[in-house]
C-alpha cells in the first residue's frame, strides 16, 4: 500500500528547504512511464505552483511533477518530506523509483541520501481516480468523493449536463521539502500524560530510525519546558542496528502539573515535549516536538447509553460539524483562528470533523482554544458493494493504514475527544432505504474492526464504529419528516441537525453559483452547487418558482434554517443528561462556494442561523418548550382555540459560575387579531388575550440536568398572533430573556400538493414512456438509476387527471404477478414492471398516469408516466 517513511512531525534539527521551480504535465501513470517522464522526458511540461490543489476528472486523473535541485551542502542525511498529496503518489529521484504512498492527509517521505548527485531531478506522479458509482467506490477520500457537501453532490446522480463533471482533488496540496538530519531520526512521539497522587506523570514513546546502514550508538534526550521553572530533562543511551527501527520509552514526573479544561470551564494549560536524538560524538541528529496536556476523559458509550465527562465533570457538548474548505491548500492558520473564534462567539465548545482530516495547525489551535473534537476517519457512505475480492482487500488495507496514521498524528492533542470509524455506513438501522446494500450489512465487519483497533491504539479515548449508530443524525425537517418531529425524539447524542439555506445576496459565493433570476427549479448550476430540489420542495421553503425574487428566496431560506436550528438545539438542551449529551449543528461553514448547510457561507458571510444557534446555545438559557401544537409550513407554531395553549418553561445551565435561586417571569399577549367580523368580532372582544405570572426556581448547576420552572396551560380562544415572553433573573440580575411567537386559529391548514418529482430524477427512477395497456388494466416500468433504494409507497393514482379507484398494484416476477410489497427493493439498473389491476381500460391515444411515489432518501412526489410516442394508438 505504502512503502514510504511516515513523517507526522517536522524535523527541527539542521534545517530544511522548500523545493520550488516545479513543472507539471497531465498523463496517466502507465503512459507517463512509457513516455519516460520518470527521467524528465516527454513534452507538454508547464510551470506550476506547489503547493496547489488540482482537480481530477474523467480523462485527467493523474498529474506528473518535476523539479531540479543541487546536492545540499549537508554532511548528514537528506530526507524528502511531502506534506500532503492526493491520492496515490509515486516518487522518483534521478530515474530511480523511491517508493509510493496512498492517502491524502498524512505527511510522508524518503531518505534521498544514497541516490543524490551533484544535480538532481525529482519526479512525482499523483493519481486520484474518479469513481462514478459511489456505492462501489474503493478509494478513501471521505467527503471529497461522496456525499452531498462537495461540488456535483451525490444526490445529483450523475444527471448534470456539460460542462459539469464529477471531480475529486488531486496533487501536491502541501509543500515539498528537504529536511537535513543525522543518521538517527525520530519519526514520531506518543505522549501519555496522567496524574498520580496529585502530580503529573508523562510517559513518552519515541520511534527512532537508523537511516544509515551501519550500527549507530547515541542518546535520546527528552526535554519538557515548564513555565517559570527550569526545563525537565531525561537522557537515555540507544543502540540501533543498520537500517533498523526502535521504540524508546521514557517516564518523567511533572510536579504541580495543571489540567487542560474546555474553554467554558477553565484555563487551557498546554505543555510541549521535545525529543532530541544525538549520535555517539554528541552531534545533534534529529529534533522533533509536540504539544500535550493533562486532561482525563471518562465515558460510558454503548447501545442505548451515553455519558461523557472531562476531568470528572459531565459535559453536554454544544457543537457543529466542521469541513472548512474543499480546497485544502487554501486552509491557513488565520482561517482556523477566525473559524474557532466564530464558533466560540456562537457558544460552541466542540467540533465534529466529518469524514475528513485537517492540517495539524487546526488541531494545535483547537488545543489552545479549549475546543473538543470528534474526529472521523475519511470514510463516508458505501464502499466496494458487489466489489471483487481484491477490491475489498485494497479498501480494507487502506482503511487500516490510514487509521494507524491518523491516531499517530493526532494522539497527543487534548482536543481530540472521540474517534469515529465511518460516517453514515450503509448498515445503520436508519439506512434501511438503501435496500440490499443495507440488508447485507455492507462494510459492517471492517467498521467494527476499526472501532476495536481505535480502542487498542488509544485506550484513553472512546471510539464508535459509525456516526449515526449510537449517536443520531437528526436531519428531520430536511431529509425526511416534519420539523415538528424533532420535538418527539429523545436521543443520546445528536451529531448532525440542520437544513440548507442560500448565501447572502451580496456574498462572493454567487460568483461561482451564478447570480441570476428567475432560475429553473432544477437548474444545473444550482444542483452542481449542492441545491437539493426534493428537500426544498417537500420540507423546506419550496422551489425557486414559488418566490418573487432571489432576495426574498434567500431571506425565507435563511429564516427556515435559523428557526429549525434554534428549535432543535433548544429541544435537545431541555434533555441535557436525560438522556441527551450533546448537539452538533450541520455545519459551521459551507464546504465550498455553493448552496449548503453552513451557518456561514464559504466566503464566511454569516447567515441568520448563526445568531439563532448562538442564542439557543447561551450558557444559561431559559427555553419555551411548546406542547401539543400543530406545525405551520414552512415553519411556525399553531394552536387550535378549542385547546388550551400549553408550554413548559425550562432552565438549562452550562455556566459553572451560575447557580442558586432565580425567578422566572412570563407573559402571553396577543399582538394581532385574526380579522373576525360580525358576531365573531363581538365574541373576540370579550375573550381574554393576555396572561402573566412569576415563579421562583432553583437554577441547576452546570453539571446537572435542565429543570422545568413551570408548565403553562392557558385558554386562548381569541384567534390571532400571540407572543410569549419570559425572563430569568438571579439576585436581581437578568440572566436570560426568551420569546416564542405562535398563532391561535381554527382555520385548517391548506393541504400542500405533493410536488412533481424533478424531471432529471424521475428519469432515473422510471421509464417515463412505459405506460402500456394490459388485459386487466395497465402497467408501467420502474428502472432505478440513482443509488440502491427502496420503493415505500405508490398512492394517489390518476389516469388523465381522474382518480383511479378500486385497483390493485402488482409486480411482475418470474413466477407471474404478485401483490406489490409494502417495501420493494430497487437495485441499480433493474427494470421492474408494475401492474395496475383495474376495470378501467387504457384506450387508444395519448394517456398519462400520475402516481404519488415515495423512495426514501431519493425522492418523493408525483411521478408522471405516459404511453410514449411509439405506443400511441395501441389498444
Amino acid at each position: 500500500m505504502s512503502d514510504s517513511l511516515f513523517m507526522p512531525l517536522t524535523q527541527r534539527a539542521s534545517g530544511r528547504r522548500e523545493l520550488t521551480g516545479w513543472e507539471a504535465v497531465w498523463m496517466p501513470l502507465g503512459e507517463g512511464e512509457a513516455e519516460r517522464l520518470t527521467i524528465g522526458r516527454g513534452v507538454g511540461w508547464k510551470p506550476i505552483e506547489v503547493p496547489r490543489q488540482l482537480a481530477a476528472a474523467e480523462g485527467r486523473q493523474a498529474v506528473w511533477y518535476r523539479t531540479e535541485f543541487p546536492r545540499p551542502d549537508h554532511p548528514g542525511r537528506v530526507v524528502l518530506r511531502i506534506g500532503g498529496a492526493f491520492l496515490a503518489t509515486n516518487v522518483w529521484l534521478n530515474g530511480r523509483l523511491l517508493g509510493s504512498h496512498y492517502g491524502y492527509f498524512a505527511p510522508f517521505g524518503f531518505d534521498l541520501t544514497p541516490y543524490l548527485k551533484a544535480e538532481n531531478l525529482l519526479v512525482i506522479c499523483c493519481e486520484s481516480p474518479i469513481e462514478t458509482q459511489p456505492e462501489k467506490k474503493r478509494h478513501i477520500m471521505g467527503l471529497f468523493n461522496d456525499g452531498d457537501l462537495k461540488p456535483y453532490p451525490a444526490s445529483a446522480y450523475a444527471s448534470l449536463p456539460e460542462p459539469y463533471r464529477p471531480e475529486v482533488p488531486l496533487g501536491l496540496w502541501q509543500p515539498v521539502q528537504l529536511e537535513y538530519v543525522g543518521p538517527i531520526s525520530v519519526d514520531w512521539l506518543r505522549l501519555k500524560p496522567s496524574f498520580e497522587a496529585g502530580d503529573g506523570r508523562l510517559e513518552v514513546e519515541a520511534r527512532l530510525r537508523n537511516l544509515d546502514g551501519r550500527q549507530m550508538d547515541g542518546e535520546v534526550e527528552l526535554v519538557v519546558p515548564i513555565p517559570g521553572r527550569e526545563s525537565l530533562k531525561l537522557r537515555r543511551e540507544v543502540r540501533l542496528g543498520g537500517g533498523m527501527e526502535q521504540t524508546v520509552a521514557m517516564r518523567l514526573a511533572l510536579p504541580g502539573a495543571k489540567r487542560w479544561e474546555p474553554w467554558r470551564f477553565g484555563e487551557r494549560h498546554v505543555y510541549r515535549a521535545e525529543v532530541i536524538a544525538r549520535a555517539a560524538d554528541g552531534a545533534e541528529s534529529s529534533r522533533i516536538d509536540d504539544g500535550f496536556a493533562f486532561r482525563e476523559l471518562s465515558w460510558d458509550i454503548g447501545p442505548r447509553r451515553w455519558s461523557f465527562s472531562v476531568n470528572g465533570r459531565p459535559v453536554f457538548l454544544r457543537g457543529a460539524c466542521y469541513a472548512p474548505s474543499y480546497r485544502l491548500d487554501e486552509l491557513s492558520a488565520e482561517l482556523f483562528a477566525s473559524d474557532i473564534a466564530t464558533a466560540k462567539a456562537a457558544n460552541l465548545d466542540a467540533f465534529r470533523v466529518v469524514a475528513n482530516v485537517l492540517p495539524s495547525e487546526f488541531y494545535r489551535q483547537a488545543d489552545e482554544a479549549g475546543m473538543l473534537v470528534f474526529q472521523d476517519l475519511p470514510l463516508t457512505g458505501t464502499y466496494v458493494y458487489h466489489g471483487r475480492n481484491d477490491e475489498a482487500r485494497f479498501f480494507e488495507s487502506a482503511a487500516r493504514q490510514q487509521q494507524a496514521e491518523l491516531v499517530t498524528m493526532l494522539h497527543n492533542h487534548p482536543s481530540i475527544a472521540l474517534w469515529i470509524a465511518h460516517d453514515e455506513p450503509p448498515w445503520l438501522a436508519t439506512n434501511f432505504d438503501l435496500g440490499d446494500v443495507h440488508s447485507v450489512r455492507q462494510n459492517h465487519s471492517i467498521d467494527q474492526e476499526l472501532k476495536s483497533t481505535f480502542e487498542h491504539l488509544d485506550p484513553s479515548r472512546p471510539a464508535v464504529a459509525a456516526s449515526g449508530d449510537i449517536d443520531l443524525h437528526l436531519m428531520v425537517g430536511w431529509s425526511g419528516g416534519s420539523w415538528r418531529d424533532i420535538g418527539l425524539v429523545e436521543p443520546l447524542m445528536v451529531t448532525a441537525f440542520g437544513a440548507q439555506s442560500l448565501p447572502d445576496v451580496d456574498s462572493p459565493a454567487w460568483d461561482t453559483i451564478g447570480k441570476r433570476w428567475p432560475v429553473a427549479d432544477d437548474d444545473p448550476a444550482w444542483r452542481h452547487a449542492g441545491f437539493q430540489p426534493v428537500n426544498w420542495a417537500e420540507r423546506g421553503v419550496g422551489l425557486p418558482s414559488a418566490h418573487p425574487s432571489l432576495e426574498k428566496y434567500i431571506e425565507t431560506s435563511q429564516q427556515y434554517q435559523a428557526r429549525l436550528l434554534r428549535f432543535a438545539a433548544e429541544h435537545l438542551r431541555t434533555r441535557k443528561f436525560e438522556s441527551c449529551w450533546g448537539a452538533f449543528a450541520y455545519h459551521l461553514v459551507d464546504f465550498f462556494p455553493g448552496i449548503g448547510f453552513g451557518m456561514l457561507d464559504a466566503a464566511r458571510r454569516p447567515k441568520l442561523a448563526l445568531d439563532a444557534l448562538a442564542t439557543a446555545f447561551k450558557p444559561t438559557r431559559l427555553i419555551v418548550e411548546p406542547l401539543g401544537f400543530e406545525a405551520a409550513r414552512p415553519f411556525g407554531f399553531v394552536q387550535d382555540p378549542r385547546t388550551p395553549f400549553a408550554a413548559r418553561l425550562v432552565i438549562v445551565n452550562d455556566d459553572p459560575e451560575v447557580m442558586g435561586r432565580g425567578t422566572v417571569r412570563w407573559s402571553v399577549s396577543r399582538e394581532k387579531a385574526a380579522g373576525s367580523r360580525g358576531l365573531d368580532r363581538v365574541r373576540d372582544a370579550v375573550q381574554k388575550k393576555s396572561y402573566s405570572g412569576a415563579v421562583d426556581v432553583e437554577v441547576p448547576t452546570a453539571f446537572e440536568p435542565a429543570v422545568s420552572a413551570t408548565t403553562l396551560s392557558l385558554p386562548l380562544a381569541a384567534e390571532g398572533e400571540y407572543r410569549i415572553e419570559a425572563t430569568l433573573t438571579i439576585s436581581g440580575h437578568e440572566v436570560d430573556r426568551t420569546e416564542l411567537a405562535f398563532v391561535i386559529t381554527s382555520a385548517q391548514a391548506p393541504v400542500r400538493t405533493r410536488p412533481e418529482i424533478p424531471r432529471y430524477l424521475a428519469e432515473r427512477l422510471a421509464d417515463l414512456d412505459s405506460l402500456r395497456p394490459e388485459a386487466h388494466g395497465m402497467s408501467f416500468a420502474l428502472e432505478n438509476r440513482t443509488r440502491p433504494a427502496v420503493l415505500a409507497g405508490v398512492t394517489g393514482l390518476r389516469l388523465d387527471g381522474v382518480l383511479v379507484t378500486g385497483h390493485q398494484l402488482q409486480i411482475e416476477t418470474n413466477a407471474g404477478l404478485a401483490p406489490l410489497p409494502r417495501r420493494l427493493d430497487m437495485p441499480l439498473g433493474r427494470r421492474q414492471l408494475i401492474h395496475v389491476a383495474t376495470s378501467e381500460q387504457l384506450g387508444t391515444g395519448a394517456h398519462s398516469l400520475e402516481a404519488d411515489v415515495t423512495v426514501p432518501g431519493v425522492a418523493s412526489g408525483r411521478l408522471v408516466i405516459e404511453n410514449g410516442p411509439k405506443s400511441h394508438g395501441e389498444s
